[in-house]
């Protein structure tokens, strides 16, 4: 019996890994998905870019940390901040939220923090959920906004809770958040290290797209050949693979257009490095500023030196689907984009942009949607499909959340494989 995955970003390599006996098909020229690194040169040196930030967030899980076993890993202490009304933050905002010089401020927000979650209903909406994790004025000062930015939608409410949103907003028993510590590649391969070291020994057929499936049959077409299949793991768009069903029940279809994500677009930029900027010991910064067209800036570099020349950073702009509907559009932004960056002093000018890279992701942010996936998982299973990950699932994940789900499903695909 043969278990075919579609997919090889981190959660389809991490599931053949463990699995043993595999084949992985990836519609691309090179692995990693998301997760995948790229090389730019410039007459000052090669940069390093990922797509966004990609920090392997360890949360107890040995049997991850054992698949990685042999690549060289850095462990890095996130320094991380908010910039709010022209005044940088630690982050979590909520473990910092008395930096203020606004007296009234810090008072109506230390008195919401302390009154009990427990009271009143239970949140049933992202913006209710928001609102009971950190209390009305910070909701109001920076998570509203922020969060509009990040999804491209400005009704909250329209949003459900996902299922790892109470792991990542914690109102004051873990100040620290839930991503202080986390692992990088140690070498200048950036985030791809993670899945070209799990690619190491699996048969990977690249340049295999999928393009149409038959659940009744287990038979697929990929690269324009007939393949059969016993078990079939996916990690690409639910939606996306549903519509490959070529046999799929007309209500499953119907489930899967109601799937809704936000689109992504981030910049990348090689530039010169100021040693005066205010960012220059910063991983990343959160903007809330709902007129400025990005949400969040990194540097890749402030992690780990490598992934630039010398007196250079690789920095990312992850950028707001506010302000487009299409990658033509978000490229259109770019000039805007480099001129709010100057204003907030995380480049001086534009001069010392040395290159750039922009990606638009058609998928980015998964909005969940609990009774859809549900029962289009449970159809898919019916039939030996199994979709996993971050858009296989449609949820809002992690590296390492994913990778459980795929040993998870090793485990139970494969008597032999051990979990835990």
């Amino acid at each position: 019996m043969r278990t075919h995955v579609i997919g090889a970003g981190v959660t389809g390599l991490a599931f053949a890994k463990a699995h043993g006996d595999a084949i992985v098909m990836e519609a691309s020229s090179v692995i990693g998905g998301k997760a995948g690194s790229y090389a730019v040169n410039s007459s000052n040196g090669s940069f390093i870019f990922d797509t966004g930030g990609h920090w392997f967030h360890l949360e107890s899980s040995p049997e991850i940390m054992h698949l990685l076993h042999g690549l060289p890993l850095i462990r890095h202490e996130r320094q991380a901040h908010v910039l709010l009304n022209g005044r940088l933050y630690d982050f979590p905002i909520q473990a910092s939220f008395d930096e203020s010089p606004d007296p009234a401020f810090v008072k109506a927000v230390a008195q919401e923090l302390q009154q009990s979650t427990a009271a009143g209903s239970k949140p049933s909406n992202y913006e209710e959920f928001l609102m009971a994790s950190y209390g009305n004025t910070l909701y109001q000062s920076f998570f509203r906004d922020y969060n509009r930015k990040m999804y491209g939608e400005m009704d909250l409410s329209r949003i459900e809770i996902g299922y790892f949103d109470t792991v990542r907003n914690v109102r004051l028993n873990r100040s620290s958040g839930y991503n202080r510590e986390f692992y990088y590649p140690a070498f200048d391969a950036g985030a791809a290290g993670i899945p070209r070291h799990l690619s190491k020994g699996l048969p990977v057929a690249m340049n295999t797209p999928v393009t149409a499936i038959d659940a009744g049959g287990k038979t697929l077409i990929a690269n324009g050949k007939f393949v059969h299949w016993d078990k079939l793991v996916s990690t690409m768009p639910l939606p996306q693979l549903v519509q490959r069903i070529v046999d799929v029940d007309p209500g499953i279809l119907a489930l899967s257009r109601e799937l809704r994500s936000s689109q992504g677009f981030i910049l990348n930029l090689g530039i010169k490095e100021n040693g005066m900027t205010p960012y220059q010991n910063t991983d990343w910064v959160y903007v809330p500023d709902i007129t400025k067209r990005f949400y969040r800036v990194g540097f890749y570099s402030h992690v780990q030196r490598q992934l630039a020349p010398e007196g250079c950073a690789s920095m990312y702009v992850e950028c707001s689907p506010l302000h487009f509907t299409c990658e033509k559009e978000a490229l259109e932004l770019i000039p805007t984009i480099v001129d709010e960056l100057i204003e907030l002093g995380f480049i001086r000018c534009r001069s010392d942009i040395l290159v750039m890279m922009p990606i638009y992701l058609e998928h980015n942010y998964c909005l969940p949607n609990v009774n859809a996936t549900s029962k289009i998982c449970d159809y898919l299973r019916q039939h030996d499909i199994y979709s996993i990950g971050r858009y296989g699932s449609w949820h809002w994940s992690s590296q390492h959340e994913d990778m459980r789900q795929a040993l998870d499903l090793a485990g139970q695909l494969s008597p032999s494989v051990t979990t835990a």
